[in-house]
């Protein structure tokens, strides 16, 4: 006697079950909303990865076939000084853009985050360093800097601030100083704004016990409402250092890397070889070298974010 063979119907039906069952699971239900997503990043941003990681091991020249050459290009860079003195630029510029564009956010975002007169106006205002294109901005800071015309040496000057021209971009520190800051101007709003909403995400009952408990307005800040937006905070430095360690457009239009060397960045470096010299296989190197810390950061960042949620 044959097996009955179950219908069309009842296999779809089966189905159709099986997939509402899943679908009432918020994890799989998760995944596949997500699904979509995680394929168009896998797409657009793995590609170019993958392809890097396998032209940084190629000897790869602009207009030749790629031959491969394994860990050449990573060691002929390591053992030159040029590399060194790019990679402690980076840092520098990194940490120092860093740490003033958090603790200017975060005082910013305090002052945004009282009720005064005109703050709807102050908020629009202070994303417009942001907003601006950065070669726009970037392009009217040069001036602003350039040796031969200085504004803000004549004004300087003329308030009896200096007596001589300062340096702006003509001396290696100097350059790197005005670098930071302009890169510091140009985030702080994106630091102030998202800690800003952060802010109003803390419940005020918190507060008002913490200030009938005695707690004066610094202990309110940093033992209530800090540890409240760590999550957002570790987002925001991560997305700003990663943004900043790779950054090119920045530091390329305002110097150009120097004088000298004193502000080649990892971004220019891999520009010079890439583009400028056409050796696509070393540039692939230098930008490479700069993902195992990345992966550190946002694998600790993202430890940090689980911890805080937990």
């Amino acid at each position: 006697m044959k097996a009955a063979v179950p219908s069309s119907s009842s296999l779809w039906k089966k189905m159709g079950e099986r997939w509402g069952r899943t679908l009432h699971r918020e994890q799989s239900l998760g995944y596949l909303l997500s699904a979509p997503s995680l394929i168009f990043l896998a797409v657009m941003l793995g590609y170019p990865l993958v392809l890097a990681l396998y032209l940084s091991m190629t000897n790869k020249h602009l207009g030749s076939p790629p031959t491969w050459v394994g860990l050449t290009n990573f060691i002929n860079l390591f053992s030159t000084s040029l590399y060194w003195v790019v990679f402690k630029n980076s840092f520098v510029y990194t940490i120092l853009s860093l740490g003033f564009k958090f603790a200017g956010g975060l005082i910013v975002a305090q002052m945004l985050n009282r009720e005064f007169i005109g703050k709807r106006l102050a908020r629009a205002a202070l994303l417009l360093p942001w907003i601006v294109p950065t070669v726009f901005s970037t392009l009217a800071w040069r001036w602003m800097f350039n040796p031969a015309n200085s504004i803000l040496n004549l004004l300087l000057r003329q308030w009896g601030f200096i007596h001589a021209d300062l340096p702006w971009l003509m001396n290696g520190q100097w350059a790197m100083g005005t670098l930071i800051a302009v890169n510091v101007w140009r985030g702080v709003p994106f630091f102030a704004i998202t800690f800003l909403a952060g802010l109003q995400s803390v419940p005020e009952e918190l507060i008002d016990a913490a200030k009938i408990d005695g707690a004066n307005a610094w202990q309110r800040f940093w033992r209530v409402v800090f540890p409240l937006i760590v999550p957002v905070v570790i987002v925001v430095v991560l997305m700003s250092t990663i943004s900043t360690l790779g950054d090119f457009e920045l530091p390329y239009l305002l110097t150009g890397g120097g004088p000298g060397n004193s502000t080649v960045v990892f971004g220019i470096m891999t520009f010079n070889y890439a583009v400028m010299s056409g050796v696509i296989g070393v540039g692939s190197a230098v930008a490479v070298t700069t993902l195992p810390i990345l992966a550190v950061l946002v694998i600790q960042s993202l430890r940090e974010v689980r911890r805080e949620d937990n």
